[in-house]
């Protein structure tokens, strides 16, 4: 009776063809290897998605994450983000009066995209330095809009812009009681953080 380990076949005459490692000609520890480097090379040879696509102008807002680079995000590659649009109307300190339709991107999607979660710490800076640190929790239950367009049209520096942090005040009024949320609704934002 032919071996296990043979080629053979159980059936006399019939030559049964090598399967595995031996079919290539390597020994069964090799080919294992060979196997597991073929499946895994592919996955280590592509970068990990970019939070937004790589800057054409010159970037808008600067990303960080704890232990990885540095990326710019120029306003059309925040744009090919999937938008959100809140329409409220803003507490008179921050001096914008009237109702607006803000568009802009998800804060809460955006630091998912860069690998964020309820561990982490998010932080906003602006143009003149002042940072805010918002919660997890504001990103769970309010989902504010880092919005780039206010009524459609891009804001300028002067207008606030390039971005600037909405909660949706109309949708929750409570927010306005709390001075908390009016000084986190951060403008001319030009870095997110996370710690």
């Amino acid at each position: 009776m032919p071996s296990m380990s043979s080629p053979s076949s159980c059936v006399p005459g019939v030559q049964a063809r090598a399967r595995g490692p031996e079919r290539a000609g390597l020994p069964r520890p090799l080919a294992v290897g060979a196997l597991w480097a073929a499946l895994a090379l592919p996955a280590l040879a592509e970068p990990a998605a970019a939070p937004c696509p790589a800057p054409a102008g010159p970037p808008v807002i600067q990303l960080r994450t704890a232990g990885k680079a540095l990326q710019g995000c120029d306003l059309k590659g925040l744009m090919a983000l999937p938008e959100r649009e809140v329409s409220t109307t803003l507490p008179r300190e921050l001096g914008i009066a009237g109702k607006h339709r803000w568009t802009g991107v998800s804060l809460k999607r955006l630091v998912e995209r860069l690998g964020g979660g309820p561990a982490d710490t998010v932080q906003l800076g602006a143009l003149n330095d002042y940072t805010v640190t918002i919660p997890w929790s504001d990103l769970q239950q309010y989902d504010p809009v880092l919005a780039y367009q206010r009524g459609g049209q891009a804001m300028s520096v002067r207008d606030k812009g390039p971005l600037i942090l909405i909660y949706p005040f109309d949708a929750h009024p409570e927010l306005l009681s709390s001075q908390h949320y009016i000084n986190r609704s951060i403008w001319q934002v030009n870095a997110l953080t996370l710690k």
